[in-house]
């Protein structure tokens, strides 16, 4: 089984990489979900940072149990069922089975941020309670007595052969049909690549998609107003996608797994770049037997040149384009003439 993931910025089209991978018949398709609990906080490249890197005493189990929290969220509940679905209800058993490989020893015990953890006027109340109820009780009862304590302190080789062992178990519980690949979205990160490839011993390639930032300020100021990057002025929003940007190594990286695209050429140069996807993920042609049933680039194009329908930001634009330069895609270059694809009923922005 091949791994196929796309790591991307912040509205930065990955979706459209990710729906036109999902169009061959040969992939299992993960991508209604992001799924990064290797390389978010408290994840599995935390838990490295802490159990290998820089163990402490307390800090080390202390950040199983934030990746079990993290889990936890993840496994949703009976409302929200969020990522067991998707590995038909293995997500959470697995993470139990790591983590009891990882593990050491355990005991009862507790330290500050067993209750910290919980918010600052739980942990005050909490410690006064404790006092109050050991005093009353001449040291008979104590709270946080079912408290665990986890150690752990695996060598950096173990400590990968056994999460490289743990993510092959939820590949392989996502994928029951198993189809030769699967298409997991945003299972590494945009930075720092390298180091989540060490999880991974199944051979994978990552795509990192980038777009034109005019597109992406249009996008969020007017359309999606999510609030995750700044829209208030154009100098702040340079900032901000410069800083994401240059995060981490602050440069691409150069690797056989790792193909960086521009969603503009997904659009503008279709048949070029799936000849591409195919060669570097070894995808065939023959297999590709849904083509634009989900990535349509007579559909996507819509989604490009988004500030030429608001003159009223013409401003932001200019500031845009004088700071962020580089990252402009030569739309003078291209036609929209004789795009590939079909026709599409709707052509609203999306």
């Amino acid at each position: 089984m091949k791994v196929i993931t796309c790591a991307s910025f912040y509205g930065s089209g990955s979706s459209a990489l990710t729906d036109l991978i999902a169009e061959y018949d040969v992939v299992k398709d993960l991508t209604d979900y992001e799924f990064r609990f290797l390389h978010d906080m408290d994840g599995v490249s935390d838990l490295e940072f802490h159990l290998c890197e820089c163990h402490n005493r307390h800090n080390s189990g202390h950040a199983l149990k934030r990746f079990k929290r993290l889990v936890d969220y993840h496994s949703g509940n009976r409302l929200v069922t969020r990522y067991e679905p998707y590995f038909n209800g293995q997500f959470r058993r697995l993470f139990e089975r790591y983590i009891a490989d990882l593990t050491d020893f355990s005991y009862k015990g507790w330290w500050f941020y067993d209750p910290y953890d919980k918010g600052e006027n739980y942990y005050y109340v909490m410690q006064a309670l404790n006092k109050l109820v050991t005093k009353l009780s001449f040291g008979k009862i104590k709270l946080f007595r079912n408290e665990i304590t986890y150690c752990a302190h695996p060598t950096t080789e173990d400590f990968l052969v056994k999460t490289q062992s743990y993510v092959s178990a939820l590949l392989s519980a996502a994928n029951p049909d198993g189809l030769p690949y699967i298409e997991i979205d945003q299972l590494l990160p945009s930075q720092h690549i390298e180091r989540a490839l060490r999880y991974i011993k199944e051979p994978i390639h990552v795509f990192v998609v980038d777009r034109d930032p005019r597109d992406i300020y249009i996008l969020e100021k007017c359309y999606w107003q999510g609030a995750i990057c700044p829209t208030d002025d154009a100098e702040t929003f340079c900032d901000w996608f410069l800083y994401t940007r240059n995060s981490g190594a602050g440069q691409q990286l150069s690797h056989e797994q790792v193909t960086y695209l521009k969603f503009e050429d997904l659009i503008f140069h279709y048949e070029d770049m799936v000849a591409r996807i195919e060669d570097q993920t070894g995808l065939l042609p023959s297999q590709h037997t849904k083509a634009f049933s989900k990535f349509n680039p007579k559909r996507s194009v819509n989604n490009t040149q988004l500030w030429k329908k608001h003159p009223e930001l013409m401003a932001d634009m200019k500031i845009i384009e004088q700071r962020l330069a580089a990252y402009l895609y030569p739309f003078e270059q291209v036609s929209t003439n004789q795009l590939p694809g079909v026709s599409p009923e709707v052509t609203a922005v999306f």
